[in-house]
């Protein structure tokens, strides 16, 4: 077998299903290849490479398994960087295979030619290049080994000319073993955790999954300690659950999350670290001591954590489990905790109660969207001020059924992440902003080609809001570049052979979203909101950030 051939085995050897791109001149040997292996992974061609980015990022967090995207030299690697930054900075694993430079040309600056190795090194845990064809597959099954084991992209760039240079079958080895807890780790943790009466557990993408998540609420339960989650830990505990606080931090905590963070004398993260975003920019750090079970070896260089456990979180909390048999969280600190629960559901009825003339109020919007929302849904988010009503209103049930761009504040990634999950078998809703849609709109055609069912909701405000509330609270009233025009959304997926439909009025939302459910087809729904109304957040710890 040639290279190209060599590296498609060890994608199907190692399970992989789909393979997210944009075709070029530098890697259309390897397209070739994929289409003898037609039967086993599907190539889904898209037509932006932050799309085929991020469609397989959302595919790495719905099944911890790397999703790959294939990308061509120079600039559809460079394309692809969003997509890949946004899969490091949230843990997610994933591999990018890129066409590079002949060999007889590599580092001469020509044409289809940038270090793309010094562009992918910051933002992967790993970056290399493939420039021989002995030892090929190894290569691919480290990519793939370091990708679930340290829980993010790995970028392996291979030369233009070496597709198609005769290569050998190999015994392969996918590691994807992560270290385990030490014990004394434990045995402190579950000493601090005794002596604690204000205790909150807060937990992040390392524990979201279905074993973590049992554990997780076995734990939270025998215990009564609450739990809070990150952006990326929604879903770790069932939202409705009595103990589960909701998301805490920048971007959609909830007022008795953040509270509970800010006043807990000691916070074990599980799956996670203090972030700059859980704390609006450390600027809402908790009162006592802080613990943080995680793989992200940069943890340590951010804040002085009490303790620090680099390990799986799962196995950690299997074994604090073990060692914790009588303890229960005092009913004073839940009680304390309810009464911030109840400001915030004060703050939330307020929101979807409120009427804006010739606009539809998003907080009612997607208040019944939750009331109807189907039980398989993967909800996938971007950045903006749309994501609030996200986070306020749709109540995330189980694990990774929500995803979002949460740590590297990238708009663009709801609408292909919700076609991946789409394709994975889910109801795929992406919730994003009119601004971000018109970021990665022209995948519509990827979505009608491909027959992906995919829900878009469009918060469409004609604006840039999180800048224009900015300027009109900070720049005194100053507007400039914030607000824009748009298309008709609807119109616009009709004309790509998709379906929409527009909401502007409270009355219209029930139909339109019973329609948007029930579609067969990639469906679009243009909510139209004025730019002035009012998204639930934390408003204090956001003054502070």
């Amino acid at each position: 077998m040639d290279v190209a051939h060599a590296i498609c085995d060890v994608l199907e050897r190692a399970g992989v299903k789909r393979v997210y791109g944009i075709i070029g001149t530098s890697i259309v040997d390897f397209v070739d290849a994929l289409y003898d292996y037609k039967q086993s992974i599907r190539y889904i061609s898209c037509r932006h490479e932050q799309v085929s980015a991020s469609m397989a990022d959302a595919e790495g967090r719905l099944t911890g398994l790397p999703g790959v995207a294939l990308v061509h030299a120079a600039p559809g690697t460079l394309n692809a960087a969003i997509g890949v930054a946004n899969a490091y900075k949230d843990g997610s694993p994933m591999v990018v295979i890129s066409g590079g430079a002949k060999r007889r040309l590599y580092g001469k600056n020509t044409m289809l030619e940038v270090d793309q190795q010094a562009v992918m090194k910051p933002i992967t845990m790993a970056a290399f290049r493939i420039d021989k064809p002995a030892g090929v597959q190894s290569a691919i099954a480290k990519a793939i080994s370091i990708a679930v084991r340290e829980c993010g992209p790995v970028y392996v760039e291979v030369a233009e000319d070496l597709w198609i240079e005769d290569s050998e079958k190999e015994e392969i080895v996918i590691d994807t073993g992560k270290p385990k807890a030490k014990d004394s780790e434990v045995e402190k943790v579950a000493e601090m955790l005794r002596e604690s009466k204000r205790p909150l557990i807060l937990a992040g993408m390392g524990i979201n999954c279905s074993e973590g998540s049992r554990l997780l609420t076995e734990f939270a339960e025998r215990c009564r300690i609450p739990v809070a989650t990150t952006g990326n830990g929604r879903g770790a505990i069932d939202e409705e659950h009595e103990l589960c606080l909701g998301r805490a931090g920048f971007g959609g905590g909830s007022l008795h999350a953040d509270n509970a963070v800010l006043h807990s004398d000691f916070l074990l993260c599980l799956g996670c670290q203090l972030s700059d975003v859980t704390t609006y920019g450390y600027n809402w750090m908790p009162e006592g001591k802080i613990v943080a079970v995680t793989l992200d070896s940069e943890a340590g260089s951010k804040i002085p954590y009490t303790l620090l456990s680099y390990s799986d979180a799962v196995d950690f909390l299997k074994k604090l489990a073990s060692k914790i048999d009588d303890y229960r969280a005092p009913e004073e600190w839940l009680g304390e905790i309810e009464t911030w629960r109840k400001s915030w559901v004060e703050m939330l009825k307020w929101a979807a109660d409120e009427k804006y003339e010739g606009f539809a109020n998003p907080s009612l919007f997607f208040k019944k969207l939750n009331e109807v929302l189907p039980s398989n849904a993967v909800v996938a988010a971007g950045q903006g001020m749309h994501v609030l009503y996200a986070q306020a209103f749709l109540k995330t049930r189980r694990p990774r059924s929500y995803i979002a761009a949460t740590n590297h504040g990238a708009m663009g990634f709801g609408f292909p992440a919700a076609m991946a999950a789409s394709l994975l078998g889910y109801t795929g809703i992406a919730v994003v902003g009119d601004g971000e849609f018109m970021m990665t709109v022209q995948d519509l055609e990827t979505a009608v080609r491909e027959k992906i069912p995919v829900k878009v909701v469009v918060v469409n405000d004609n604006s840039y809001r999180v800048l224009y509330f900015r300027q009109k609270l900070q720049k005194g009233g100053r507007i400039y570049g914030t607000l824009h025009s748009n298309p008709d959304f609807a119109r616009l997926a009709e004309i790509f052979g998709a379906e929409g439909v527009t909401v502007s009025s409270d009355s219209e939302a029930e139909e339109a979203i019973k329609a948007m459910l029930q579609s067969e087809k990639p469906f679009v729904l243009d909510l139209r909101i004025s730019p002035d109304s009012f998204a639930p957040f934390n408003a204090e710890a956001s003054v502070r950030m």
